[in-house]
């Protein structure tokens, strides 16, 4: 019964948050904005949302904060690809224009579908059909994917881009992102495929395949994040912050394993926490990202 009342308690405080976005992002503009309009922010609210409200749990491995049993170190790398999407969901927000959500689109197809389509095919088993979290983690997912795939091809336009969002990133910050990409695209590609390669520098949830799949789709999504927003300038900008918020979040779980006695994974420790201080030293050479709001 605790663990009934807990998992409704979250439920509780996700529909809490949604509203809480619809107020601030939503509704003030509704007459300007379509239908379709409306329904493509709603998404991005639920996203914002969903990762604020999971991440302080998912960190703490809260058992009954996710519709499986997470190792502890992947648990806490959830909670860092949250709070990455809350940034870049915030910052989308603020300011809607194409290209920004598209990216936000972008990094949500990549990070459900091939984990949706994996858990259907092969991971049902993982699943406690008597947990109410359960159901909600599938409609959630559904909603998400289907209407991601559906903004992806038929996306309104919120406010339109301008002059100053079609100014070319520099050479280094391209050569940069496709460096990430590169790194990312087959670092997660390994973790999907398999949790027991040659290597423990990269695979590090033995005997989990599910796990080692939620962290690779993640990097999967920063990889295609990366290589879709390196033209231009302020979605590139967006992308930086996003990776230097989850490279901090893995350098930040990848330390948390000192206070369980547990061996630090020097690996994500090193190559992204490395990611997120380059990221941000390059951020600071550039004019810092303009936040707006959809009024302007």
């Amino acid at each position: 019964m605790l663990n009934f009342l807990i998992q409704v308690f979250g439920l509780v405080l996700l529909i809490a948050g949604v509203y809480i976005g619809y107020l601030r992002w939503i509704k003030p503009h509704q007459d300007s904005l379509s239908v379709q309009g409306r329904g493509l922010l709603f998404l991005i609210v639920l996203t914002l949302m969903g990762g604020f409200v999971g991440s302080p749990f998912w960190w703490m491995d809260e058992a009954r904060s996710f519709s499986w049993d997470l190792p502890p170190l992947a648990s806490r790398m959830l909670a860092a690809a949250g709070w990455s999407f809350v940034v870049v969901s915030f910052l989308a927000l603020q300011r809607p224009t194409f290209k920004r959500v598209r990216l936000v689109l972008m990094l949500l197809f990549v990070y459900l579908t091939p984990l949706a389509l994996a858990i259907i095919l092969f991971h049902l088993d993982r699943f406690d059909p008597t947990a109410p979290i359960v159901y909600a983690f599938f409609a959630i997912v559904v909603l998400m994917v289907t209407s991601t795939m559906y903004y992806l091809l038929k996306q309104p336009t919120i406010i339109p881009d301008e002059i100053r969002d079609e100014a070319p990133s520099s050479p280094l910050i391209r050569y940069w992102l496709a460096t990430v990409a590169l790194i990312c695209t087959l670092w997660g590609t390994a973790l999907f495929l398999t949790d027991n390669g040659p290597s423990r520098f990269i695979w590090v949830w033995v005997g989990d395949l599910l796990s080692s799949r939620l962290i690779g789709v993640m990097l999967l999504a920063i990889a295609v994040g990366a290589i879709t927003s390196f033209r231009y300038a302020d979605v590139a900008n967006l992308m930086m912050i996003t990776l230097s918020t989850y490279g901090i979040g893995l350098a930040l779980a990848s330390l948390w394993n000192m206070v369980a006695g547990k061996p630090v994974p020097v690996s994500y420790l090193s190559v992204f926490g490395g990611m997120a201080l380059i990221s941000v030293l390059l951020l600071s050479k550039n004019k810092l990202i303009e936040v707006g709001d959809i009024s302007e």
